[in-house]
């Protein structure tokens, strides 16, 4: 069974939302797939008329990503939107409908190392930026992120990277290298949608550059199974997944099948490293209230 490490990781202003304010006046909420058009429509624009320092990426060193407008004295520089790679993802509304939202990635160099899941920690540097060219959020020094806690569009796009190299410094310092840096284009969707934080304004496409130095894999509930390995229904997402039905997520609760047994003192009882199966029914015993 792969070890497990946890970090308690702060949370931080950016990936709060925020609530609009209430008014005298009825709000509302626009639809997703109404959004989501208005969204690719002003990514795409942006993607085809900006451009990045590409030719930069090209060693280990620590390069930073400078987006720039393309004009006549720069016309043969390649575009983002000519870069970029797609990757669906769908959001689910209140009434069950289904919108897919194309977020557009670019690795500007992948790391050398592991990428992690979107449930796990990452030790990250960024910019959130606005497609207006306006800087909300900048962390210059890495900082820990806990992606479950993320905006879906962020840990989607930084689960696409690598992580990088480490050495430790003389002076206890770590030094990293050939760490993945990428960009990530967000329709709001998959961002704020309609909150907003911290000068975001409400349905705004949100653009990040992120150097991914390393993570951890995560353990919410300490329960003896990784996160990401309770991702019940195989979507490579443990968000939602409750397989005892009492509104608290797998990956947050140490009773998984609600027999009143805690989750590691089911998982491994005769500590052969093999998940046990009591009754061999083809169901963990930490999922099977009947074992």
């Amino acid at each position: 069974m792969k070890k497990k490490l946890f970090f308690l990781v702060p949370v931080f202003l950016l990936f709060l939302q925020c609530k609009k304010e209430d008014t005298t006046e009825p709000y509302t909420i626009r639809d997703y797939s109404e959004q989501v058009i208005v969204d690719q429509d002003l990514l795409e624009t942006y993607l085809k008329t900006h451009t990045y320092n590409y030719e930069d990426f090209n060693n280990e060193s620590d390069v930073n990503i400078k987006l720039d407008t393309i004009s006549d004295n720069n016309s043969s520089r390649v575009s983002l939107f000519e870069q970029a790679s797609i990757k669906t993802i769908d959001v689910t509304n209140a009434e069950g409908q289904i919108t897919s939202h194309n977020l557009y990635y670019i690795i500007a160099r992948e790391g050398s190392n592991e990428s992690p899941s979107v449930a796990d920690s990452v030790y990250v540097a960024y910019d959130g930026i606005l497609t207006d060219g306006s800087t909300f959020d900048n962390r210059k020094f890495p900082i820990w992120i806990d992606l479950a806690n993320s905006l879906e569009g962020f840990r989607e796009g930084v689960s696409e990277l690598r992580t990088g190299k480490f050495t430790e410094n003389s002076n206890g310092t770590i030094a990293y290298t050939s760490f993945g840096v990428g960009l990530f284009f967000i329709p709001s969707g998959i961002g704020y949608f309609e909150n907003i934080s911290s000068g975001i304004p409400e349905y705004s496409p949100l653009i990040f550059t992120v150097k991914l130095m390393t993570h951890t894999d995560t353990d919410h509930d300490n329960d003896g199974i990784l996160s990401i390995f309770e991702d019940i229904d195989g979507d490579n997402k443990p968000f939602g997944d409750d397989s005892d039905g009492d509104n608290l997520w797998n990956m947050y609760d140490v009773d998984d099948d609600g027999d009143g047994i805690l989750t590691v003192n089911e998982i491994d009882k005769n500590n052969d490293s093999i998940i046990d199966d009591t009754n061999n029914d083809g169901i963990p015993d930490y999922l099977d209230p009947d074992n």
